[in-house]
């Protein structure tokens, strides 16, 4: 496993590193033995350099050079090469993580996508017909609410939507509460919602009844005493 501070032990040893980054790295050598070896392998190296006169250091660079250069510290350009050196790590690391993020953006686009389009191609396929909007039947003529209902079949049963008016009438000030019921085979029932029916308010309402297609015989708007408001049989 590579260290992202690999590179950095010789800037440390030499001073080129910022006081922050020089911060840093000393908090990073408290948890990495690789980099406290590798400072420990070259902490001399200043003290070195430090012996090594401008003559010296040019014969080693140049065995041929016979004219020495002016008399000056080599310390400024070993350290400007450490940051130089430095930097261009650094530099390479940046575009390998880089490069590394992108990929992986690239291909979550694509699996996204691929998610997408294969979820898109599931929803192509084409939703159940509803049926016609059909009115209840009032069981008797001074009932003031009506009621309009459309069935459309489903995987799980029938979905029923309703709408449902309590009309405005002297006669009836009082609301109360009334409720959908399903019927299937053997006169079962299914309670599919309630709700507060009050003079001139409308209510709409979608339900699902277990009872498939075929099996639903009726559909009935009952009150809360039990009185049946209005009905609707299933063809």
């Amino acid at each position: 496993m590579r260290c992202e501070y690999e590179h950095d032990d010789g800037a440390y040893v030499l001073g080129a590193l910022s006081p922050a980054e020089r911060a840093a790295y000393e908090r990073h050598l408290a948890t990495c033995s690789f980099c406290r070896e590798a400072v420990a392998d070259i902490a001399v190296l200043p003290g070195l350099l430090g012996r090594l006169d401008a003559a010296e250091f040019a014969t080693l660079l140049d065995p041929a050079l016979t004219t020495p250069p002016p008399e000056r510290s080599r310390m400024p350009d070993l350290v400007t090469a450490a940051q130089t050196r430095r930097r261009k790590e650094r530099r390479r690391l940046r575009i390998r993580v880089l490069s590394t993020a992108l990929a992986a953006a690239v291909v979550a686009l694509i699996v996204g996508a691929g998610a997408v389009s294969w979820m898109g191609g599931r929803a192509t396929q084409t939703p159940p017909t509803p049926g016609p909007i059909v009115a209840m039947t009032p069981i008797d003529s001074d009932i003031p609410v009506s009621a309009d209902v459309s069935l459309t079949g489903t995987s799980g049963g029938t979905k029923v939507n309703l709408v449902c008016v309590y009309h405005r009438n002297p006669e009836y000030r009082k609301s109360y509460t009334v409720r959908l019921v399903a019927y299937g085979p053997d006169n079962e029932a299914d309670q599919m919602g309630s709700w507060v029916a009050a003079p001139g308010r409308e209510f709409r309402m979608t339900g699902v009844t277990h009872f498939a297609p075929g099996s639903l015989s009726r559909l009935e708007l009952v009150r809360d005493d039990g009185q049946a408001l209005l009905a609707y049989d299933v063809p």
